[in-house]
């Protein structure tokens, strides 16, 4: 629809007693407000740039007192509210019979004036976002007690819903093609290291072998401590091989993936470990390997795995992981030699740098009797 077609519409408004060419009118603006978020709102390939438009969007075309946008996880069918006012937000408002689940099994909105999932609204418009046969979720635009939405408000509802789809579906496509490219990646720089470096340093190894058979008690010792640095890099590489292609390593902090990351850890060094897991909030878990925030404090932790089987002369080491005053804490603790925190090597420098970039705090505590490595993220704050 065009600007000019618009612009008539509103110069004959005086004519129209009846008000028909006023609605008519009103109509065409939503029309072309759609058209337009059609055109813009697809272009974001990040989920939350564009649940961010849509929510945006809906409410030029909708009077809402507010937009709520809820999503399915598809592999456990839970729900989780996005967007929305803060009470609902991260909320089970979504729960099994709400009234706006209905909208799952229509084409059409489906408005209900019970169960609203904000609690001060009175009325609501559902609609469900659909992409290639698949439902990703719901939008829904909630009035307060006293107010209903008019019928063009409620089909713009649909045309909302299905740029937000959409777009929503293009940002998850986009999402699995840039983890396809990265474990190719991963796996591309492990035949690397397998292959070339890992092999000559092998061969190297074999080399001096056989130069220390031949050589006297003095030169052989040398030979033999040179021997040793070369076996513990081999170790090293066999230890980051195991990282690149182990498929899980990185993407979450479940029980499962902590453990297989100390497994590899002890059956390297013969470190007695002991991991001590007790975050069973799926909901949490979910959220922090959605936005990869699981991904940094995975990496966090396999660092300082890796300084205490390099340097720190420990025997045993415990790692726990739990909930504490909505926070997340990972506490790894060592009963090495210790060093001192405050001559920083480019792998703490790291840990702190992935700490800063998702928010959170990190504590070293090193002394001749341990060190303390302890991660918090506040929950609060990521809610916020």
């Amino acid at each position: 629809m065009s600007w000019p077609l618009v612009e008539r519409r509103r110069a004959v408004r005086s004519a129209d007693p009846s008000g028909h060419l006023e609605q008519l009118a009103r109509a065409n603006e939503l029309l072309l407000s759609l058209q337009k978020m059609a055109v813009t709102l697809s272009s974001s390939l990040d989920v939350d740039e564009v649940i961010q438009r849509g929510v945006e969007n809906a409410r030029r075309v909708v009077s809402a007192d507010t937009i709520i946008v809820a999503l399915r996880d598809i592999t456990n069918h839970a729900w989780s509210i996005v967007a929305g006012p803060d009470a609902v937000v991260g909320s089970d408002g979504v729960t099994e019979g709400s009234p706006a689940l209905r909208c799952l099994d229509n084409d059409r909105p489906v408005e209900s004036e019970t169960g609203t999932l904000w609690l001060e609204a009175g009325h609501g418009v559902y609609q469900s976002l659909r992409a290639r046969g698949q439902t990703l979720g719901f939008i829904g635009a909630e009035w307060t007690v006293g107010q209903r939405p008019t019928v063009a408000e409620r089909e713009a509802i649909v045309g909302v819903a299905d740029a937000l789809a959409l777009a929503l579906d293009n940002a998850n496509i986009f999402s699995r093609l840039a983890e396809r490219v990265a474990q190719d990646e991963r796996s591309r720089v492990a035949r690397e290291l397998h292959d070339r470096v890992s092999g000559s340093l092998a061969a190297i190894g074999f080399e001096l072998d056989d130069l220390a058979r031949g050589a006297d008690v003095d030169t052989r010792a040398r030979i033999t401590r040179v021997r040793e640095h070369v076996g513990s890099t081999i170790a090293d590489i066999r230890g980051l091989l195991d990282d690149l292609r182990a498929d899980r390593d990185g993407r979450t902090l479940d029980a499962t993936s902590v453990r297989e990351l100390t497994d590899r850890m002890s059956s390297r060094s013969g470190i007695d470990v002991e991991v001590d897991h007790r975050i069973d909030a799926v909901d949490i878990l979910h959220d922090l390997a959605a936005d990869g925030t699981a991904t940094e404090i995975h990496l966090i932790m396999r660092e300082a795995l890796l300084n205490v089987e390099r340097h720190s002369g420990a025997r045993t080491l415990h790692l726990a992981l739990f909930l504490r005053d909505e926070e997340v804490v990972v506490r790894i603790r060592d009963d090495g030699r210790g060093f001192d925190p405050s001559l920083r090597g480019h792998g703490i420098s790291g840990m702190r740098e992935r700490a800063e970039w998702i928010g959170a705090i990190l504590d070293i505590d090193s002394g001749p009797s341990g060190t303390t490595v302890e991660i918090r993220l506040s929950l609060t704050e990521r809610r916020a």
